[in-house]
């Protein structure tokens, strides 16, 4: 039967068999994080669409296995900046500073940007829930840890049922983020901790426990100032979460309709097909679409658990990423001329 299906998708163009990998796969990871629903969970689908919604080849077995060693690293660096300096807040802030610098001076050298995003969620989510109890917090670490393991699994399994075909080319970026001069990477990893930084000191004082999705967006999306920085980026921000905030209502509507396990699924696997030749198009608003079906997943988690409270749930997490992204697009403009400079400085020593 494999061979059968290599034969078929060897005939395939390389678009058509990314859509149909992204497709199953994705459809699958939501199948299972929905069905068994470990603390989050939904985070699980959300990594398996980061990585197959892209044109990047197979990762190979021993990076991804990297990436999950380096994740845990993460999260129990966090557990313990949590465990030993949250009683000195003074102390704690200036370690989190500390800390936010080198994870985004190393994204600005060139770091694996999932491993990054891993660093960064570590480093606010769990200190964030030790605020409210230390076993919260391991719990959720444990259901993280396991939700990324899932899906590096699921990718490596999609990539082994469905492979590329043998003469795919896969094009090489001329330029990578770690060939940026040191005062460069210095300078923008400055800007993303200033503005991270304000966020962290403003949740930590008034305890926003509840709201630590905020928190976490703001960690991710301000990694990527030079790219939100404009009109144009913060258009892209708008619309693509916009997208997925729509999409996300009108799926949350038909499972009121139809709240079983069943609909949840077929209807992600039609949602998930539309995105995917969305997402592997030629189209300039490719890239949106891949931000757009995450937010799909992360709005649908919170409004199909089955209790009572689930549709207030929902409306509120539309509220939440509505602000991160506010936040961000009002911090890049705040750091424009900073951005401005090390751009200007950037050209004239290369």
């Amino acid at each position: 039967m494999i061979t059968i299906l290599d034969t078929k998708l060897h005939k395939q163009t390389p678009e058509r068999i990314r859509i149909i990998r992204f497709t199953v796969g994705l459809t699958l990871a939501v199948a299972i994080a929905f069905w068994f629903n470990w603390p989050l969970a939904f985070i699980s689908a959300v990594f398996t669409a980061k990585f197959l919604g892209t044109n990047a080849p197979k990762i190979p077995f021993k990076a991804l296995l990297g990436i999950f060693i380096v994740s845990v690293s993460a999260f129990c660096a966090g557990i313990l900046v949590t465990r030993f300096l949250l009683p000195f807040p003074a102390v704690f802030i200036l370690i989190m500073t500390l800390l936010i610098f080198l994870v985004s001076y190393w994204g600005y050298s060139g770091g694996n940007d999932f491993v990054i995003t891993m660093l960064l969620v570590g480093f606010t989510l769990v200190p964030m829930l030790g605020l409210f109890k230390q076993e919260v917090a391991s719990v959720v670490t444990i259901g993280f840890l396991f939700s990324c393991f899932m899906a590096l699994l699921i990718t490596m399994i999609m990539h082994e049922l469905i492979p590329d075909n043998p003469q795919t080319k896969f094009e090489k970026k001329a330029v990578k983020q770690g060939l940026k001069l040191k005062s460069t990477r210095f300078q923008l990893a400055s800007l993303s901790t200033i503005i991270i930084m304000p966020a962290i000191v403003f949740f930590f004082y008034f305890g926003l426990t509840s709201s630590i999705l905020i928190l976490a967006f703001i960690a991710i999306l301000a990694q990527k100032p030079d790219l939100l920085m404009g009109m144009q980026g913060s258009k892209a921000l708008i619309v693509g979460n916009t997208i997925g905030g729509l999409v996300a209502i009108v799926v949350y509507k038909f499972l009121l309709i139809a709240p079983t396990f069943t609909a949840l699924v077929l209807l992600f696997a039609v949602v998930n097909i539309y995105f995917a030749k969305l997402i592997f198009s030629n189209r300039p608003m490719a890239p949106l679409f891949a931000m757009a079906i995450t937010t799909v997943i992360i709005l649908i988690s919170s409004g199909s658990t089955g209790d009572a409270g689930a549709g207030g749930k929902f409306y509120i997490r539309i509220v939440q990423i509505g602000a991160a992204c506010g936040y961000i697009i009002f911090a890049t403009y705040l750091t424009a001329p900073l951005l401005t400079q090390i751009k200007s400085a950037y050209k004239e020593k290369t």
